[in-house]
Parts: C-alpha cells; sequence; structure tokens
C-alpha cells in the first residue's frame, strides 16, 4: 500500500481517538469530519479596486448583501439602515428602516446576513426578523423603490425574543438557535407552524458546552440555508470547523480546516487575549459556498499584519479554491452575473472590488 495512504489512515485513525476520548461536549461536530490543509487552487488577488463610498454620501458600512443586479448597504445611518444601489453602476436606488421604537422602526439594525430575500408575485421581498419584538416584517422592496417610501407589513408576531440565529426557511418555518438559561449551550430547533422540533442531528451539536460564566460566543455561529440545495451551513466564529447539514438529517459533515480539530475546553483554558477569530462571514451561491478565514487573535484587530483569504466548497463540502486578499477583510459577497467579488473591511470603512471572471469559469 502507497505509504502515503498509510500515513492518512493513521492519521484520520488518531484523529479519531482524540475526539472520541474527548467529552462530546467539547466538540460540536457531525460523525463525518472532513479535514481540510490544502485546495485544488489557490488564487492571489491583486487587482482590487476600492469603491469610493463616500462619494456617494453612504458611511459608517458595517455589513452589505448582493441579491442579483442589487447592492444592499447595512449602515449606521439612522434615517435610512439600508442603502440600496443597482449592480454594475451604482445607481443609487434609495435607503430604507430607520431606528426608533416606532411601527416597523428598530431598536438596532437589523442584522443583513439572516435576511431571507424572496420573489412573491414577480416583486422582491426581505424576511426581516425584529429581533427584540420576536417579529417577522415583509418589506416590499420593489414597491418601496416605486413609491420612494418604506411599504412593510407583519406576518408573524409571536416568535420567541433575542434568538441568536433565525433562519426563515418559509413563510411557516424557521431555523432557531438560543441560549440555554445557564448560558452554557447554544440549542438549535426548527419552528413549523409555531410547534418546536429538534431533529436528532439537532441535538448532536447542542450537545456542545462550556463552563458557566465563560464567553457563549464560542458557541456562536453564522447560519445560513440555501434553499435550492436545502442545506444549513453553520460558521463558528472561534472554532477551525464548519458545519453544514439538511434539515431532515439525510446529509451531514463536519469541514475542519487544519489537521486537528478545536477543542473548546482547551480554548477555555487559554487567556482571551489568546484565543482565535477563525471565521468571520458566509455567504451561499447556487454552484458552491464560502467563509472568510481571517485566523487571528482576538485582540488583535488594531495591529493586524496579516490578510484575509477565501474559502470556497462545494455543495458535497469538498473544498474548491482558496482566494488570497491583498488585504484585510471581514465580509464578502460575489456580484456572480457580473464576475465580482466584493469585500468590506468595517473596522476602517474600505470597500473593494475584484475581477474574478476566470476564476468562476475555473471552478
Amino acid at each position: 500500500m502507497n505509504k502515503n495512504i498509510i500515513l492518512s489512515i493513521l492519521f484520520i485513525f488518531s484523529t479519531g481517538l482524540i475526539v472520541s476520548c474527548s467529552r462530546p461536549s467539547d466538540y460540536m461536530v457531525f460523525e463525518e469530519i472532513r479535514y481540510v490543509d490544502t485546495f485544488p487552487r489557490t488564487f492571489s488577488l491583486n487587482n482590487g479596486v476600492e469603491v469610493d463610498l463616500e462619494s456617494m454620501d453612504i458611511l459608517g458600512v458595517n455589513d452589505f448583501r448582493i441579491y442579483d443586479s442589487l447592492l444592499i448597504l447595512s449602515t449606521g445611518d439612522k434615517e435610512g439602515l439600508w442603502s440600496f444601489l443597482s449592480l454594475p453602476d451604482y445607481r443609487y436606488l434609495g435607503k430604507f428602516l430607520t431606528l426608533g421604537q416606532g411601527p416597523y422602526e428598530f431598536y438596532e439594525n437589523p442584522d443583513i446576513g439572516q435576511v431571507k430575500f424572496f420573489k412573491k408575485n414577480g416583486e422582491l421581498f426581505a424576511g426581516i426578523y425584529h429581533f427584540h419584538k420576536g417579529k417577522i416584517y415583509e418589506m416590499n422592496i420593489d414597491e418601496s423603490f416605486k413609491n420612494n417610501r418604506l411599504c412593510i407589513e407583519t406576518v408573524r408576531d409571536s416568535l420567541p425574543l433575542e434568538i441568536f440565529n433565525f433562519v426563515m426557511i418559509d413563510s411557516s418555518t424557521f431555523f432557531c438557535k438560543e441560549l440555554s438559561s445557564r448560558e452554557t449551550q447554544q440549542i438549535r430547533y426548527m419552528s413549523v407552524n409555531g410547534e418546536r422540533i429538534t431533529p436528532s442531528h439537532f441535538e448532536r451539536l447542542n450537545l456542545a458546552k462550556i463552563r458557566e460564566h465563560e464567553d457563549y460566543n464560542i458557541l456562536s455561529t453564522g447560519t445560513k440555508y440555501d434553499s435550492k440545495n436545502k442545506f444549513i451551513v453553520e460558521m463558528p466564529a472561534h472554532l477551525n470547523y464548519i458545519n453544514m447539514y439538511s434539515i431532515d438529517g439525510s446529509f451531514q459533515k463536519t469541514i475542519c480546516i487544519g489537521k486537528r480539530l478545536d477543542n473548546m475546553d482547551e480554548i477555555q483554558d487559554k487567556n482571551l487575549r489568546d484565543r482565535m477569530d477563525t471565521f468571520s462571514d458566509l455567504r451561499l451561491f447556487s454552484r458552491f459556498w464560502g467563509v472568510v478565514f481571517t485566523n487571528e487573535m482576538s485582540h488583535n484587530w488594531r495591529e493586524r499584519t496579516r490578510f484575509s483569504s477565501i474559502l470556497l466548497f462545494d455543495w458535497n463540502g469538498d473544498p474548491l479554491a482558496q482566494l488570497n486578499l491583498n488585504n484585510f477583510s471581514q465580509v464578502f459577497d460575489i456580484d456572480v452575473v457580473n464576475g465580482r467579488l466584493y469585500t468590506l473591511d468595517y473596522m476602517s470603512d474600505v470597500f473593494y472590488k475584484y475581477d474574478i471572471r476566470e476564476i468562476l469559469e475555473k471552478l
């Protein structure tokens, strides 16, 4: 037998022993684990062009989304939390959603990463969860553009408050993740027509547990659902692995970046200054999905010397490509129609655009 194959088998076996000999609560993983330390293709992106949002009077961008030909910028503007531009010409279309305590106002900027954009009767809508009120709003984006005023209504008003992750699957089905009473676990479940359901593979991830009075963000994930492939992808912010799975449990896989899973008990033994920020953003596309890999010390953002990478995977969880950026960015999205990658460093308010048409053709 080939020597490399033998070594690979021994490594997988030894890693399995490490996991099995640890407490189940020390890992938030499935039985099938894919270890990734190299990618089939690596690209260095040096053709970035800064997009001057300041000249468009758009300041304090903290997140963004691309949907078809729309660029939606989440900002600190209290009079219009979301600004809309057309792509690729950046034509200004309007700004909507305000801070306040009135009807259809928000106490804080709604997380644009958790918003479901969808078409209904030929018009574009956004399904928005109000974190503090336990309500779901549907914003008619096309109608708001047409009338130059917010067109929005409440479609659900009795959801739990302050859910850590909330993903709208459809109008009556929601993925939820909330903090346990002792703040040592984050519990996943499905809300289906108001009924709380916890599938067995959710229970496996829910076993992950930290010590009391520890930082529960060790368990936190960015969570998204792809309606085409019908997969949920969970990206932890402080662990070196990602979970992807179907709602019915027919597919379950953990993807570890590196040769060894992060052990949460070991992380808690470290000083806060020595803990790592691993991933900062997750985006889903029709043929692949990707994460921003920062791998920085949690305290080190003021003295950054490293650059970010975007890691792309197919819908089987296999690695596709690593895109190495020539800047530090926490957020990304891809304009698939025009072949442009956009990145954002929200600490310095720097927004870049890269031409990746040739890269997309190779994926």
